[in-house]
């Protein structure tokens, strides 16, 4: 029987893409990035104004061993069980206000 060990870096990258669907299908701009010396993220931008992005990245969480998404800036975002939420969050952060 093989065993097939997932570094963190690669777990914390499924959680991403999962999230760039979530997004994408919402007509999100998503650019994910995976360098070797780097730890996966995810720069999300507002299509009609691409001035208004975040970076995410997924973190397990200790103690408990959870998932979570969080802004670039440090801000847990929700855990990455829940994409939907997570793009909601990004959404409304990302969003830009006309006020009238």
């Amino acid at each position: 029987m093989s065993v097939q060990a997932i570094s963190e870096a690669e777990a914390a990258l499924a959680h991403l893409e999962r999230l760039t669907e979530v997004l994408r299908s919402g007509g999100w701009i998503v650019e994910v990035a995976a360098h070797a010396d780097r730890w996966p993220s995810a720069l999300v931008a507002n299509p009609e104004m691409r001035g208004l992005n975040e970076n995410v990245i997924a973190v397990l969480e200790q103690p408990g061993g959870t998932w979570s998404y969080f802004y670039g800036w440090g801000e847990r975002i929700c855990p990455c069980a829940e994409p939907e939420a997570a793009a909601s969050a990004l959404a409304r952060v990302l969003s830009a206000r006309r006020d009238g």
